[in-house]
């Protein structure tokens, strides 16, 4: 079936132009079953049921043209659903995967999360030059999240000062292979983005996608 014959027409001052269509809608479709039937041969048998095939393909199209159409209206409702939850966040703490943390008035908690079986597990805290100031060994923790708490003193028994703070940790079996660890740390979220669809939190300067976010608290 030839599509090339369906065209739209636009009225200019100067006449009438035709512009090539660029999508086959439900009047495209019934422009070309008009265009079969006056150019078939009416001395050849027609078959019936070629036309009953033909007609039902097309009212199957404009169910399908009229589902995306809905199912776009659908898509862009829940987007903006979510986007105002998640401005919700603002102003809330969140626990988020990452090696660097806050110390604030002599506290700051660490979370740990081991993955698939329990460890032995060790912090080392950094300042932000870098420097080993503290080494906090947690002994053995089963598999999950643990939060650990440090109240700023480093090894040799001085009150570090406020500020930011990195931590690695290991995290070792019975037998002393390595197992799986992630850091993550308490912060307040500042603003929430929105980029290509995808909600970011920005937190301390630093942004995180959702995928990040391990605890929320009120």
């Amino acid at each position: 079936m030839e599509t090339g014959l369906v065209n739209n027409t636009s009225s200019t001052p100067t006449g009438t132009t035709k512009t090539p269509s660029q999508e086959l809608d439900k009047n495209a479709f019934l422009m070309l079953l008009v265009a079969q039937l006056k150019n078939q041969d009416p001395t050849s048998a027609q078959d019936p049921n070629q036309m009953v095939q033909q007609m039902t393909s097309y009212s199957q199209l404009e169910q399908m043209q009229n589902s995306n159409t809905l199912l776009k209206g659908i898509q862009l409702q829940n987007q903006g659903l979510f986007q105002a939850q998640a401005a919700s966040l603002v102003g809330k703490q969140v626990r988020v995967t990452q090696p660097s943390f806050n110390l604030k008035s002599g506290a700051a908690t660490v979370g740990v999360d081991l993955e698939a079986q329990a460890a032995s597990v060790t912090l080392y805290i950094k300042d932000a030059s870098g420097k080993l100031v503290a080494t906090l060994d947690q002994g053995a923790q089963s598999s999950g999240t643990h939060l650990f708490n440090w109240n700023g003193i480093d090894a040799q028994g001085n009150a570090l000062a406020d500020g930011t703070y990195t931590v690695e940790v290991t995290a070792k079996d019975a037998d002393g292979k390595d197992i799986k660890a992630t850091t993550s740390s308490y912060a307040i979220v500042d603003s929430v983005a929105f980029a290509n669809g995808a909600v970011v939190l920005m937190v301390g300067g630093q942004s995180f996608t959702l995928d990040k976010v391990n605890e929320i608290k009120s």
